[in-house]
């Protein structure tokens, strides 16, 4: 059951062009392997998630950041052909339709992997159904969900464009593969593309608002 509630986690609402409505699914998979993101660690092996858990273990203050990454083009889904592709591409957030919704996420310190990657498949559980986007932008995307401790009011859109994501607040972050969306069939996988637990750089790309590669 756990899984199929994780499979229809966020769902879009999207309009085709002949104003027939339906759905798309995000998803980070039946056993939550799209989860890494938001397992990274950094460099002293200290989990993203657990750098501002509040005391008496209480939920992490975060809110899950829903973007459309235009790519002006169609490149390869890996982390490096996208990081490569944006380099000579003007790669931006769609302000328009950025979606933010408060996910507290729990304190994974001292988890196990498995156990960490459960916890917060858990948590997300809850967002089952939420409705993303009502009309789906007709060009090749990547959507992107991040895990900020920066508030939804904070990150609110202002002078016509999206809100930076300020890079000490992030905690996790996940990416589907290039789609247009009005002419998916099935459901859209977000993952993470790395080989290491430390991988709070990769997040930190992942998030930009470019995806451009930093040092």
């Amino acid at each position: 059951m756990r899984g199929r509630i994780l499979k229809g986690l966020l769902a879009l609402a999207l309009l085709t062009g002949c104003n027939e409505v339906r759905q798309v699914r995000l998803t980070f998979g039946a056993e939550g392997e799209g989860l890494d993101g938001f397992l990274c660690r950094e460099d002293d092996g200290t989990y993203l998630l657990s750098k501002a858990a509040p005391a008496g273990g209480e939920a992490v203050p975060t809110s899950l950041v829903i973007d459309f990454v235009r790519l002006g083009g169609l490149p390869g889904c890996r982390s490096g052909q996208l990081v490569s592709w944006c380099a000579d591409h003007d790669c931006a957030v769609m302000p328009e339709h950025r979606v933010c919704i408060p996910a507290p996420l729990p304190d994974i310190a001292g988890r196990p992997r498995a156990e960490a990657r459960e916890a917060v498949r858990e948590a997300l559980s809850s967002l089952a159904g939420a409705a993303i986007s009502r009309e789906a932008p007709e060009e090749f995307i990547i959507v992107r969900t991040t895990a900020t401790l920066q508030s939804c009011d904070e990150l609110a859109a202002s002078g016509g464009g999206p809100a930076a994501l300020s890079e000490e607040a992030l905690v996790g972050c996940a990416y589907s593969c290039p789609v247009e969306l009005n002419a998916v069939e099935g459901d859209v996988y977000l993952g993470f593309d790395t080989l290491t637990e430390q991988c709070a750089q990769g997040v930190r790309v992942c998030a930009s608002g470019d995806l451009h590669w930093r040092p």
